[in-house]
């Protein structure tokens, strides 16, 4: 902004006062543009401007429009020495010529560049925002090395904004906090649903019949990465189990298939008996969910699905898991249901229980939209976000009615 100064003699002059700067950074452009939109406007609302700093990718050019600055470091997700170092000089150049108020890093490899970057440039606030846990389903050196790096990230962090009460409670168990504050906006999610956008529709017999799948047949859908912590393997077996018990279903298969094991369960679902149609990463999966009777992830681990919340928001009641950030997205027995990691039987059970109970799948399709509703709205958890990120308090959402799942008390 620009303000006129009265200066000696009378004379008018002209100071720029620039606004104070938030650097939002994730390792992947698709995930900035897709999941922080909502956090980027909340930090613009409060008289910031933001910078993005990530990986270049077809998003920038959009990001480029949202953003008040868009800066690309190359960034590897994956455990890369020589890339790392380069990728954190690189971080510590831009921050000594930006200088931001605030730092916040998502994603494992950016926010560990960013928040050892913004440490070593004197940095006071900086964000580690938790959405996951890596380690988790690793054993012996992996499991070492990524611990000390989540070590680190902390460590060099300010507050850790977690994204789901189970994953804050399971990073504090496993040590990793390295004694900074952690804390769960709002009812957790990263980003929320928009239950506006993702709205109950009528299921659409022609495109149904377009996805080379029968209309007459229940639908059971299945949206992540094709990878082992996904819990594929746990989906198969459940579907043969059901196939043993005569149950009728077809299986829909949407995400990513660019996991260094994504081919082993493509082969292994191309060679399930069920029907399964299966598709990579889709800009609208909302005929896809309206066409399913039931969401299933049998994950192993997660931050916060946000498959779940949307497919709630849908009122379509979900079947996924105990693990670390999907038990929070269920109340159980109430909108869906929750089983263990890796128990086809007791997942292929809870399939059975939602696809042959009418009253029980209307009941609990109609209570998950209710509570995406009331808990999960963007612009709540925005503010709560920013709220901890910033240690601005009073601007923090009123507290909730608790909407975490019944195995939390």
């Amino acid at each position: 902004m620009v303000f006129g100064m009265e200066g000696r003699g009378g004379l008018v002059v002209n100071q720029i006062r620039t606004r104070p700067t938030v650097v939002v950074t994730t390792t992947i452009s698709r995930t900035v543009d897709g999941f922080y939109s909502q956090i980027i406007e909340e930090f613009q609302s409060r008289g910031y401007q933001v910078h993005v700093v990530t990986s270049d990718g077809p998003e920038v050019p959009r990001l480029r429009k949202r953003a008040d600055a868009v800066h690309v470091i190359p960034m590897e997700r994956a455990i890369s020495p020589v890339a790392d170092l380069r990728a954190l000089l690189a971080w510590v150049r831009i921050l000594r010529r930006i200088r931001p108020e605030l730092v916040f890093g998502g994603t494992p490899k950016a926010a560990l560049l960013s928040m050892v970057a913004s440490r070593m440039n004197g940095i006071s606030r900086r964000a580690y925002f938790l959405q996951g846990l890596r380690l988790e389903g690793t054993t012996g050196t992996r499991r070492r090395l990524l611990a000390t790096m989540e070590w680190l990230t902390s460590s060099s962090s300010h507050v850790i904004v977690a994204v789901s009460t189970s994953l804050a409670t399971r990073y504090q168990e496993l040590h990793l906090t390295a004694g900074r504050s952690i804390e769960v906006p709002h009812c957790g999610s990263s980003h929320g649903v928009d239950s506006d956008y993702f709205s109950p529709m009528p299921r659409d017999t022609s495109f149904i019949r377009s996805l080379a799948m029968d209309p007459e047949v229940p639908i059971v859908l299945f949206i992540g990465r094709l990878t082992a912590d996904k819990g594929p393997d746990t989906l198969i077996d459940a579907l043969q189990l059901l196939r043993a018990e005569g149950i009728n279903l077809q299986l829909l298969v949407l995400g990513a298939k660019d996991e260094e094991d994504s081919s082993h369960y493509q082969t292994r679902l191309e060679a399930c008996p069920t029907p399964v149609r299966m598709f990579d990463h889709l800009l609208d999966v909302r005929p896809y969910i309206a066409a399913a009777d039931l969401l299933v992830l049998p994950t192993r681990r997660e931050g916060m699905p946000n498959a779940v919340l949307e497919a709630a928001a849908m009122g379509i009641p979900s079947v996924t898991t105990t693990a670390t950030g999907a038990v929070d997205s269920v109340v159980d027995g109430e909108t869906g249901l929750l089983v263990p990691p890796d128990h086809p039987r007791n997942l292929a059970t809870a399939i059975r229980q939602l696809l042959t109970d009418p009253e029980l799948h209307q009941r609990m399709g109609e209570a998950a939209r209710s509570r995406a509703v009331t808990f999960f709205q963007p612009r709540d958890v925005a503010r709560a976000i920013a709220a901890i990120a910033l240690d601005d308090r009073r601007s923090l959402p009123s507290d909730p009615v608790t909407a975490r799942g019944s195995s939390h008390g």
